[in-house]
């Protein structure tokens, strides 16, 4: 991130969305990795313009992460590439009879493990729409 005074408005406005904006490229990549660089994006075209035109800095970011994200998604598709930071071959969820606290962790990252597949089948644009709608209460 540039350098920034901790009195700066915007950025202090930007850092208390950084972890949604974070959560939102997440859903839509599947890589920590490509979430931090789009958020990283979306920070340089924060800094590029004049945030004195824009009257909901939430949405914006938000309509800037999801484009970002698209695009990302979409040079995919032109240029697959194997992900470098593929979590689905690391998961192993293994059946336990007995009630206990792993148990649910376990169902919890199943789940994840099956929502980042269900995305995997999603156009881009589709993608989004879930994401933005499903997760996030987007309408």
């Amino acid at each position: 991130m540039s350098d920034t005074s901790p009195a700066d408005p915007v950025s202090e406005a930007f850092e208390a969305q950084r972890d949604r904006l974070h959560a939102v490229a997440y859903r839509m990549l599947g890589s920590q990795a490509d979430a931090e660089d789009v958020v990283q994006e979306a920070w340089l075209r924060l800094s590029r313009q004049g945030t004195a035109t824009i009257d909901n800095l939430a949405g914006w970011l938000t309509t800037v992460v999801g484009r970002i994200s698209l695009d990302v998604l979409r040079s995919r598709r032109a240029r697959p590439e194997a992900p470098y930071d593929d979590r689905l071959a690391e998961l192993v969820v293994t059946a336990d009879d007995r009630p206990a606290p792993e148990d649910d962790v376990a169902l919890a990252d199943s789940v994840g493990v099956a929502l980042l597949v269900v995305l995997e089948s999603l156009r881009p644009s589709e993608r989004l729409a879930f994401v933005l709608h499903d997760l996030f209460a987007v309408p």
